[in-house]
């Protein structure tokens, strides 16, 4: 005969072995991919970054050769820089912009150079670019940009006419000869303490600039790289990294898109990274998954017989259960000693179908009660209602033809408030067998709680007790029957005054959360002993003398037929809570 434990120790083995093969090949693959998917969009956003801070940095300096052009003491180009004047000036310009520049200079139409802030260059011709490319964005008579060698370098000058303030026409250019240290600084800066690499290219594909750790692999003399190159904004690939020395690279390129007016001079940014330390993480995982497969290998038969065990075990406790249960032997089904979800939720389903049974009986039983409210009601409105009104207007009828002084006045008095607490109570008991159906519109819930506290403010402060509103709800519609509601409220706090000793509390709270409108009663009274919390709903359940015990009935029929839920139990205050929640439909009141 097979067993539940034979099958499953045979299936758990197979399975096991088969599912960690296949998962640790697709786990493996997956997140290979997806960790070269993650560098690759984080080099993608690194040259994105420093492209951007090339491209900031550019046009800062075109913006500043605007400015200065423009300035009077350029004038002095006009009288050869007798006093030295500019030439002082461009000293202090470069001086103070923290080693951007190498040489600023101005030259007349003929290209001498007259003012300079190197004093070794006035005299000599203006620095030799075989091309000069106009700065997009530069209006007016533009910013110009050339490469030249410097030292076996790249070197960026930037040049632009000088007006005629006096006059039309120009007097001379002014060029600003960059520092390109100050350029590699920054592609070191984003490359510091990390493996990875930048190169700077031109828009023909010149390596022009290079972070520290590829200047020593790739010579900025030679020609164009020969790698593919975004034509516009940013993209990631794998590519061959022979000729700087690695097996494979995986490159994030960013095509420079301009600051502000300054549209960009089309030069790339590639940041480099070694697949090898990229995908040094991967053949850890590959490892560790090896000698995962091997361990489960060895604990498998001994795990998939333990887990076999503890899932047939409490099956077989379940089953053992149903008996008992079927000969009223027990009461509750013991929790199963497993971690399987399914045995855990089939054990629950034991537990509430009980559960489900037990508040049948009490419903039964509860209903069994107010079938007998109902009989009285019935038999005392009939037989209680018209004797005592004959006694009432019998009592109203003596009561005009007695002097306003004496006994006889003083007992009339008493028939007509014993009528009255009589009636009350007939109505009461009417009202909790035979409740009116809910005559449902929109009301706010804060205007119907502050109508009860006002008309029990008076009786409360002859109790000596505060009687407080929280309205905490910032919206408080609710679709209800209003004055089942403020019955609801004024049962409620007609019950906390019975049991509130003078200088204590008494707050109704009106909360929102989410779908839900929250009704709160509490004070800090005696409270509800925890063994009473279930019968304190019953029909003629009362805790104090002379009480009938249907104010607290009636209070959970109202709830009840709103959709709402109540619960009793210890409240903030250390008293008593009377919780209450209904459903709110947030569109309907929206629209109100």
């Amino acid at each position: 005969m097979i067993t539940i434990r034979s099958v499953l120790v045979r299936a758990l083995v197979g399975m096991l072995v088969g599912v960690i093969v296949v998962m640790g090949a697709l786990t493996f693959f997956e997140f290979r991919g997806a960790l070269q998917a993650e560098i690759a969009r984080n080099l993608q956003f690194g040259a994105s970054a420093v492209m951007q801070r090339l491209d900031v940095f550019v046009a800062s300096q075109m913006e500043s050769l605007r400015v200065w052009r423009k300035l009077e003491v350029m004038q002095d180009l006009r009288v050869d820089d007798v006093d030295k004047r500019l030439s002082h000036f461009l000293s202090d310009l470069q001086a103070g912009q923290d080693s951007v520049y190498r040489a600023l200079m101005c030259t007349d139409m003929q290209g001498r150079v007259v003012a300079a802030s190197r004093a070794e260059l006035i005299g000599s011709r203006a620095p030799h670019v075989d091309t000069w490319t106009r700065l997009p964005g530069s209006t007016g008579q533009g910013v110009f940009i050339g490469m030249a060698m410097q030292d076996g370098h790249h070197s960026a000058i930037l040049r632009t006419r000088i007006p005629n303030a006096f006059g039309s026409g120009d007097i001379g250019r002014l060029y600003a000869w960059l520092d390109w240290r100050a350029v590699r600084s920054l592609l070191d800066a984003a490359t510091a303490n990390s493996p990875r690499g930048l190169l700077l290219l031109s828009a023909h594909g010149d390596v022009i600039a290079a972070s520290r750790g590829l200047r020593g692999r790739v010579s900025t003399m030679h020609g164009a790289l020969k790698w593919p190159l975004p034509a516009y904004g940013a993209s990631s690939y794998v590519h061959d990294g022979g000729a700087l020395g690695y097996d494979n690279l995986l490159v994030g390129a960013a095509t420079s898109s301009g600051y502000q007016q300054f549209k960009g001079l089309n030069w790339h940014i590639l940041m480099l990274e070694p697949t090898s330390v990229s995908f040094r993480p991967v053949w850890h995982l590959l490892w560790a998954m090896a000698a995962l497969l091997a361990t489960t290998l060895l604990m498998g038969v001994w795990l998939s017989s333990r887990l076999a065990g503890r899932i047939a075990r409490p099956v077989i406790e379940l089953t053992q259960f149903t008996r008992r249960f079927r000969q009223g032997e027990a009461v509750t089904p013991a929790a199963p000693a497993s971690s399987v979800s399914e045995v855990d939720e089939l054990a629950r389903a034991y537990a509430e179908m009980i559960g489900a049974l037990e508040q049948s009986r009490l419903q039964v039983v509860r209903a069994g009660k107010l079938a007998v409210v109902g009989e009285m009601a019935a038999i005392m409105a009939h037989e209680v209602r018209t004797p005592m009104g004959i006694v009432r207007s019998s009592a109203q009828l003596l009561g005009r033809e007695m002097p306003a002084e004496g006994r006889e006045r003083e007992l009339i008095g008493f028939i007509l408030s014993e009528t009255e607490r009589l009636n009350r109570l007939v109505t009461m008991l009417l009202e909790c067998a035979r409740p009116k159906p809910p005559d449902f519109r929109f009301h706010d819930l804060n205007d119907i709680v502050h109508g009860v506290v006002e008309l029990m403010t008076t009786r409360a402060e002859h109790a000596g007790i505060t009687l407080q509103h929280q309205a905490l709800a910032r919206q408080a519609v609710l679709s209800c029957d209003r004055e089942q509601m403020m019955q609801l409220v004024l049962n409620l706090v007609l019950n906390a005054l019975e049991f509130v000793s003078a200088g204590g509390h008494i707050v109704i709270t009106t909360e929102q959360d989410g779908p839900w409108l929250d009704l709160r009663v509490a004070d800090d009274g005696p409270g509800v002993a925890e063994e009473l919390c279930e019968r304190i709903f019953d029909p003629f359940f009362s805790r104090r003398e002379g009480g009938i015990g249907l104010g607290l009935t009636i209070v959970q029929q109202i709830v009840q037929a709103h959709g709402g839920c109540i619960e009793v139990g210890r409240g903030a205050l250390g008293g008593a809570e009377f919780a209450m929640r209904f459903s709110v439909d947030t569109e309907d009141t929206d629209d109100r």
